[in-house]
């Protein structure tokens, strides 16, 4: 099976190497908060989401979109719910690029709120509403990020972001990605910790 010109099994990396590069990753992120500092309380430890600010960045940074669709030639990074990064993803990415271009965040309580957006983070809170938005977002060249929601990559969202046991991880669906016009970089594809497809639709309670 081949994903944008890489088979399956090339992105299949020895266990350690990806704890190594998990590790990595993660790191990556702490330097990213690190530089910062002057921005944070350099005493304190780095928050989950922080760590997870960093991420989106840094996501933001191994994906392709097709140039034509950034209007106003600004990255736009939208936080859809309620926002649990304060000010720390402003500060993260304050003079920094993704694609080769500046990037703005906006927050929003719908959709109509983040239109434009090129990467959305789906807050915890709209855990109930995930599968009409991501019906929303099908092909649209959007990058769809959860903050650990369940069943999110199942249902079409493209990256699926964890922090456990003081540790990054991410599911991805590539077919999502796919659809949505995305390309991903090896590099990020390696470190994923499962691809996943779309399998379920979310149960009415």
């Amino acid at each position: 099976m081949y994903f944008f010109g890489h088979s399956l099994a090339s992105l299949l990396i020895d266990k350690k190497l990806k704890e190594k590069l998990l590790s990595k990753l993660k790191l990556s992120a702490v330097f990213l908060v690190l530089a910062c500092a002057i921005s944070f309380n350099t005493n304190a430890q780095y928050s989950q989401y922080q760590i997870k600010g960093a991420m989106v960045y840094n996501f933001a940074k191994y994906i392709t979109w097709p140039p034509q669709i950034f209007g106003n030639d600004k990255m736009i990074i939208a936080v859809l719910g309620d926002n649990p990064f304060g000010e720390d993803l402003e500060r993260i990415v304050k003079n920094r690029q993704a694609n080769g271009r500046l990037i703005e965040i906006r927050y929003g309580r719908t959709i109509k709120d983040i239109k434009g957006s090129h990467v959305v983070f789906f807050c915890r809170s709209e855990e109930s509403l995930i599968e009409e938005i991501l019906e929303s977002y099908k092909s649209k060249f959007i990058l769809t990020v959860g903050d650990d929601i369940e069943d999110f990559c199942e249902l079409g969202g493209i990256i699926n972001l964890s922090y456990r046991n003081n540790r990054p991880s991410f599911s991805i669906n590539l077919e999502a990605a796919q659809k949505a016009g995305l390309i991903i970089d090896t590099k990020l594809l390696q470190l994923a910790e499962e691809f996943i497809r779309y399998e379920k639709t979310k149960q009415q309670p």
